[in-house]
């Protein structure tokens, strides 16, 4: 499983307008993810500890962090695609 942090951005420089603009809403979006993949963590955990079935609330939780992993994905992909310009 992917660590799920705020990663740094990849650098708008020598990007398009588009593509900057595409960059900076994957980067929003991932943050919103973490903040909420963070807020359910411990929801969870509270739940869980006052004995309350938590299933559906983990249930929901995977499906918040397979969308985080696929905004980290095309972030990296991102930036692959422009490394590899830059080489050549």
């Amino acid at each position: 499983m992917k660590e799920i942090r705020r990663s740094r951005e990849p650098s708008p420089l020598t990007m398009s307008n588009p593509q900057r603009d595409k960059v900076s809403h994957l980067v929003a979006r991932r943050n919103s993810l973490v903040d909420r993949l963070e807020n359910g963590s411990r929801q969870i955990e509270t739940m869980r500890a006052a004995g309350d079935d938590v299933q559906e609330w983990e249930t929901f939780w995977v499906r918040l962090l397979r969308q985080y992993e696929q905004v980290c994905d095309e972030l990296t992909e991102i930036d692959q695609a422009r490394e590899l310009r830059r080489a050549g």
